[in-house]
């Protein structure tokens, strides 16, 4: 019995949900505003400066420094590497 109470599978499910609306919140939302490309770079150098894990979300969506397109799988990358040597 209590393996099943200690299970918390329903709850990452939950918080996997939010993590995801809030995302797509984030991602349709910063593509309405528009910025220049001196607003993109004084927004790039907040975010190299800032600590809150929201607004460095934010900032890096708006910037496109968070694209998901263009992420590396680190433990891909470290196995193309290791084939290549």
């Amino acid at each position: 019995m209590a393996d099943k109470d200690a299970n918390m599978d329903h709850l990452d499910q939950r918080v996997f949900k939010l993590a995801a609306m809030m995302d797509t919140s984030i991602r349709f939302n910063s593509t309405l505003v528009d910025i220049d490309e001196m607003e993109k770079n004084y927004l790039e150098i907040w975010l190299k400066k800032e600590r809150d894990p929201l607004l460095v979300t934010i900032l890096a969506t708006m910037t496109g420094a968070r694209d998901p397109e263009n992420v590396v799988d680190e433990d891909a990358a470290g196995d193309t590497e290791a084939e290549a040597a």
